[in-house]
């Protein structure tokens, strides 16, 4: 996925999708986006966390995290999306000011709550800048990125009055969480179908099948999905060889590690890395 194809470092766009859209993969990406939901409900998963989202929801996903979003089960409903993908450059103005830990922690959760009497106002500065991405004239780029960081303002302000809290999942599906977390922190050892629904007490076909509908992925899809984004990382950020870091994000195999990361990436591990993640 390569959105930058269509600008150099910033997008924004009005998405809809039908009620039972799913098409959309388990993936991450060098950039930062923000999604905000103007009609419709729909769940979203963010590495190990899942969170059901509505209107008045926004939701904060940092460069490199794994997510996808996926129609609710047994009550999809069709969806209104403003999606805004950004790279880091536009927001370390604001690490100068809080520094990039503190900042970052503003959005650890994710979500982004929006009071109801000032989603009017958040909803005239996303189509401001809908507009001023379009192009109106030469200023246009100055006026958008003025836009933006009246947004970052107003939604930093938001986390600080109602500190980020909201709640992952439903409490009927925090056993599929808890198992999704557990093979998000053990990506790197020999884990198996077989190893997760023993230790969580299930069988192995109605795990898969609550796994799916509450994820939005399959069990292997979601494991597979996380040992990549630690291999990109360990090529972004290391020197170790190629074989090396397939081994130590879970993949016996070499070979299989390349050919997972070329139809995910679209590029080979060794591309990759001397792209710096750019593809």
């Amino acid at each position: 996925m390569n959105l930058y194809k269509r600008t150099d470092d910033f997008l924004i766009e009005r998405v809809k999708r039908d009620a039972n859209y799913n098409s959309q993969p388990f993936h991450f990406h060098p950039y930062y986006e923000i999604g905000f939901f103007v009609k419709g409900t729909r769940n979203v998963t963010v590495n190990h966390s899942i969170y059901n989202l509505k209107k008045g929801n926004g939701v904060f996903i940092l460069a490199g995290e794994l997510h996808k979003g996926y129609p609710i089960e047994h009550n999809p409903s069709p969806i209104e999306l403003i999606n805004i993908y950004f790279m880091e450059e536009y927001i370390e103005p604001f690490f100068e000011i809080f520094g990039k830990n503190e900042f970052l922690e503003f959005f650890k959760n994710h979500v982004i709550e929006i009071p109801a009497g000032r989603r009017e106002y958040l909803e005239e500065i996303l189509q401001k800048m809908i507009d001023e991405h379009a192009g109106i004239d030469e200023m246009s780029k100055k006026m958008r990125t003025s836009y933006f960081t009246e947004l970052m303002v107003f939604l930093i302000r938001c986390q600080k009055n109602t500190g980020g809290d909201i709640l992952e999942y439903d409490e009927n599906n925090k056993i599929i969480a808890d198992a999704a977390e557990y093979i998000y922190f053990n990506y790197d050892k020999d884990i198996t179908l077989d190893d997760v629904t023993t230790k969580f007490n299930m069988s192995k076909s109605y795990f898969s099948k609550r796994f799916k509908e509450v994820t939005g992925f399959g069990f292997k899809e979601y494991l597979i999905s996380v040992r990549l984004k630690e291999a990109c990382d360990s090529l972004l950020n290391t020197e170790e060889s190629i074989t090396q870091i397939a081994f130590e994000c879970g993949f016996n195999d070499s070979n299989y590690f390349g050919d997972a990361f070329r139809k995910a990436k679209g590029v080979s591990p060794h591309k990759y890395r001397k792209n710096k993640g750019l593809i």
